[in-house]
Parts: C-alpha cells; structure tokens; sequence
C-alpha cells in the first residue's frame, strides 16, 4: 500500500497537503497548460462538448442529403481487440431458442404458449468502440475542472465529471481526416509515426475540408484495419504483442493545435488515440490523455472503425457529415461503448 507522490506507488502513506471543499473540488488546484478551467464556469462536468452548441447541431443536420448511413462501431465479439488491462466481452443467452424447442420448465412457469430470448452482457465500459469520459484520467490527483479524483469510488462511480452528462452531447458536425490515405493510400500507418498539427492541416487542406468550432474531429491511421488482417495463429505474437506495444497516433504537441481549434471530441481508430512510443519527452505515461481530458475537458475515443467511412467519404467527395456519437446514460460512469453512425 501507499504511494511517495501522485501517481506512483510507495511502501509509506502521507496525506495530501491540499483540502477538498464541500463542491469536491481541490481548493487551490493548479491546472496544467494548456487547459479548459472555468471556461465554461467552476462547476462544469461537459468540458468541450459545450463548443456543440443548439446552432452547431443545426448547421450540422445540414449536411445530411442522401440519408446514407455508416457504422462506426467494431463488433463486440471474441475477434474484436480489448486492451489486455480490460477483460473481454462475454456475452450469453439465459433464454434460448434451444431450451423451448427441447422443452422448457419456464413455458409452464410463466407464460404457457410463448417462447422468447434474452442475453446478457459483461464488458468494460471502454471495452469496445469507446468514449473516454472525463473522470476517466486525474492527474495530480485532480480531474477536469479542478474536481478531486477521490470523487471517483468503486462503490458510486464517478460523483464528479461522470459520462452521464454528455447523454445530449456528441451529436453534430463530424470530420474525418484520413492520415493514412493522405500517407500510403489503402495501407495503414506505421507503429510510432506522430500526427502532429501540421500534418493534421496538411490533411485537411488536400481533402479541402476546414475544422470548425464544435466539431467532433475523427482520425484514420488504419491500425485497427490492420488488426482484422492479421491472423490469429500465424500472427501470434503480432497480435498479443506487437500490436499493443505501438501504434502511430497523435502527437504530444498536437494539444495546442487542438485548443486553438475548438474541437470538441477527437476519436481514431487505434487503442489509445495517441501514438507510442510517446514522440514527446515526459516523465508521465499517455502525454496526450493527461493533457487532454484533465486539462482540455476533451473527450476522447478510441477503437472506431473508420475505414468504411473512409470510403464513403471518398465515393461522396465529402470528408464533413452528421455524426450521431452520444454515450449510453450511464450514472457516474468513466467512460462508455457505443455505435457512432455517420450520416451523409
């Protein structure tokens, strides 16, 4: 038990030296650079999904025309990828079609004359095509907005910056900029190559789209297209491994580059939005989601499948389109799976 300092484990155990108040917010907290705090007042649990504002969901339902629609979700099965911090999903029927054409007790139990199905899930709610929430990282031992990490309990969830408050968020204007086809065509970027901000500018002036204040911003780098390539026996160790120890991604100083854009939710398809190895020199792991969610109040996602969006961009010649991205209304939850779907 204990730790010496935020963050790192110890053989001893100090308190803190700074005082939570009635509101669960550390007093004095000092946010890190660059940040959200206050922007939107002291008691915000939204943080940049504010930027999708009434005006911002109208203009975006414009831009649906044809009514044609794209998954953005992977399928929640034994074949998906789950980080190895996660357990995977496991799904079972508790009534089947089997057990009433054998015979089933439940038919005289219940309701004589009908058959019916039901399941269950158990998964980790950032199991899947996923939304990080905001009380999904604490750094120095605050959240978003300068709220106490020790607000988040494994017996209530998270009392503070909980998923739930996005239930009406996460629906407008998405852009997708495809890294990769800028990069290689059809191909998938290589393990540890950074998106900075000026490749990002660079992408979206040949795509000729233009970021927008509010905009969910999605990146395709085709790594979790590269995942579903590779085969499970022959590429073992690919797939246990090395998959999972890089990825290309976004880079550390793309967070300036996101703040001065207003993006108000980023997503890509691989298992940690950024990329690794870090190309930033930091003492702390995931520059980018310390810096993001805490700091920005940015949601971020991770595992979307985007390479069917990629093409219908393409087909469409347009890279903007409806996104509809809201999170299950989970109370006081870190985080949650969902189904994004795209609409042109």
């Amino acid at each position: 038990m204990g730790r010496d300092h935020p963050g790192h484990y110890g053989g001893a155990w100090a308190p803190p030296s700074y005082t939570v108040d009635k509101n669960h917010r550390i007093v004095g907290a000092v946010p890190p650079e660059p940040n959200n705090w206050g922007r939107w007042g002291p008691d915000d649990q939204r943080g940049t999904t504010n930027l999708i504002t009434p005006a911002v969901v109208a203009s975006a339902a414009s831009l649906i025309s044809t009514g044609r629609t794209v998954s953005l979700g992977i399928p929640i099965n034994a074949e998906a990828p789950v980080h190895f911090t996660r357990p995977g999903a496991v799904r079972v029927h508790t009534y089947s079609g089997a057990d009433y054409v054998a015979g089933s007790p439940t038919n005289e139990k219940f309701f004589p004359g009908m058959q019916w199905t039901d399941d269950l899930i158990f998964m980790a709610l950032q199991g899947s095509t996923q939304w990080d929430g905001l009380s999904h990282i604490i750094l120095d031992d605050a959240m978003y907005n300068g709220f106490w990490g020790g607000t988040v309990t494994s017996a209530g969830g998270a009392a503070r910056n909980g998923i739930h408050h996005q239930r009406e968020k996460l629906v407008g204007r998405g852009v997708l900029l495809d890294v990769a086809g800028h990069r290689n065509g059809s191909g998938h970027l290589d393990g540890g190559e950074p998106i900075t901000g000026a490749v990002l500018d660079e992408v979206a002036a040949a795509q000729h789209v233009e970021l927008r204040s509010g905009d969910m911003l999605l990146l395709r780098t085709g790594y979790l297209g590269h995942w579903y390539q590779l085969d499970p026996v022959n590429d073992y160790v690919a797939k246990t491994n090395d998959w999972w120890t890089v990825e290309p991604g976004l880079s550390g100083t793309a967070l300036t580059w996101l703040e001065e854009h207003d993006v108000a939710a980023i997503a890509c398809d691989n298992w940690a939005l950024e990329v690794v190895p870090f190309d930033i020199s930091t003492t702390r792991p995931f520059p980018v989601h310390q810096g993001a969610i805490p700091g920005l109040g940015l949601t971020i996602g991770e595992f979307w499948w985007l390479d069917d969006l990629a093409a219908v961009c393409a087909e469409e010649g347009r890279w903007e389109f409806f996104l509809s991205a809201q999170p299950l209304n989970l109370t006081n939850a870190s985080g949650t799976m969902l189904n994004p779907i795209a609409i042109f």
